[in-house]
């Protein structure tokens, strides 16, 4: 039985004597573990909850249903529980109302059988439109629209999202819509959106700038990555973790790193995708020693760097020729962090080592790692050998791809480069000859235009 507060005490005392509706909603409400996490604690709490549901519960009140069911939709490991609450509320012909069907719906987007949770929302769906609480209600609305972008039904959200009376969304509507198309991928699609509820007179909150912002990074979108950092900055919004990291990656990848770098230094408080993102855009803007300056000063900040923030730092030592300190910083990872390094580290130490002329070390620090080698690893060999002129080594990286990946035509191209390079023009021909006897066919660039 779980440990009975004062309160808990009082309300029990108070249900027992009255059986009052409220007071049992009161309780239930109570229980749930503020960490929402499964627990001995959490378990007692639960089934405690359900013994005094069972007994107390009014027949016809939705409120009591919907606390019992929020208690089990707070935490992962009792969505089941929760569908099932719900499937039980049905069959005894409790009406539901505005908030049953968003608690039911964060049970079915986090179920751990997504198809499971699936089946469930549609179900709910169905319901809410036989109750007449689907448009009637923004929130029911709202809360699928929601559902089914997290499970990848665009079309549905969409679908939902039209079909809602224009004076009736509100910002959640639009803010969820943004997002279920950015984390669709559509980005543009994003950016129209959150330039149409603008037009609708609705202002973005946190959001939906967060979701057009990072979409406005995926598109390289500069100005409008350079217009949120100005509205964020001007106190339209609060910046918070979430919002300031999509400001720091979308502005680096839109080459503000400058206004990244400041969004950054900004910001009231980071978490280790923050840190993570301003390592990899200093990288990427050739800033290397900052890159890695940046990375020591997260460590010394007490985030414990994982995989991701080693291949910045890795990258920013590459990019920035920092030999000495990569390969410490490599030998650091699984000694002091704990961090095994993954196909993703030992690329960029070829490239670190590559880029330094040192070939013979790079191809013998391929042959030493643990597994087998990956064609990305050796075709990043490959490319060091083209920059320097390495034939001979550019030969037996080439045979290794081969055996791993045959018939990538950037491999024979690479190696008819470095042919090219030194004047063998036989031998360059005798490469392009024997892509058309295998029937290896160059992929076709293309251009994008600007955005």
């Amino acid at each position: 039985m779980v440990a009975a507060s004062p309160s808990i005490s009082a309300l029990h005392a108070r249900l027992v004597k009255t059986r009052d509706p409220n007071a049992l909603c009161d309780l239930l409400l109570l229980l749930p573990p503020s960490n929402s996490t499964p627990s001995a604690a959490a378990a007692s709490n639960l089934s405690y909850a359900r013994a005094v549901f069972a007994d107390y519960a009014p027949a016809a009140h939705a409120f009591p249903w919907n606390a019992i069911i929020r208690a089990h939709a707070l935490i992962p490991a009792y969505f089941p529980d929760a569908l099932a609450l719900f499937a039980s509320m049905h069959r005894h012909g409790v009406p539901t109302d505005r908030y049953t069907f968003p608690l039911v719906l964060r049970a079915c987007s986090l179920h751990p059988s997504p198809p499971t949770g699936l089946r469930a929302g549609t179900s709910a769906h169905a319901l809410a439109i036989k109750c007449g609480l689907l448009n009637s209600i923004v929130h029911s609305c709202n809360a699928f629209i929601a559902f089914y972008g997290r499970h990848g039904l665009l079309g549905h959200a969409l679908q939902l999202f039209g079909e809602m009376p224009r004076g009736e969304r509100d910002v959640v509507s639009w803010s969820t819509l943004v997002a279920c198309m950015a984390s669709s991928g559509y980005h543009a699609e994003a950016l129209e959106g959150f330039r149409l509820m603008q037009a609708s007179g609705v202002s973005p909150d946190e959001p939906a700038m967060v979701s057009a912002t990072w979409a406005a990074g995926n598109l390289g979108a500069a100005e409008l990555a350079a217009w949120a950092y100005c509205y964020a900055r001007k106190g339209q919004l609060r910046i918070t973790v979430a919002l300031g990291t999509a400001l720091v990656v979308a502005l680096a990848r839109c080459g503000w790193i400058k206004l990244a770098k400041r969004m950054f230094d900004e910001m009231p408080e980071r978490n280790l995708i923050t840190w993570t993102a301003m390592i990899h855009g200093l990288a990427a803007h050739g800033r290397g020693p900052e890159s890695l300056e940046m990375f020591h000063r997260m460590v010394l900040d007490g985030f414990k760097p994982d995989h991701v923030a080693f291949i910045g730092a890795l990258t920013a030592c590459s990019r920035g020729g920092l030999l000495e300190e990569g390969i410490r910083l490599f030998e650091s990872m699984e000694r002091d962090h704990g961090v095994a390094p993954q196909m993703e580290h030992y690329g960029c130490m070829v490239d670190l080592m590559g880029r330094a002329g040192l070939l013979a070390e790079a191809y013998e620090f391929v042959k030493r790692m643990p597994g087998e080698p990956g064609p990305v690893v050796w075709r990043t060999l490959l490319g060091a050998c083209v920059s320097h002129g390495y034939v001979e080594l550019a030969e037996q990286v080439k045979e290794k791809i081969s055996e791993l990946e045959p018939g990538h035509d950037g491999d024979y191209v690479l190696l008819s480069n470095v042919y090219g390079g030194i004047g063998r023009w036989g031998e360059k021909e005798g490469v392009r000859s024997e892509m058309r006897g295998r029937r290896v066919g160059k992929t076709p660039g293309l251009s994008v235009p600007s955005l």
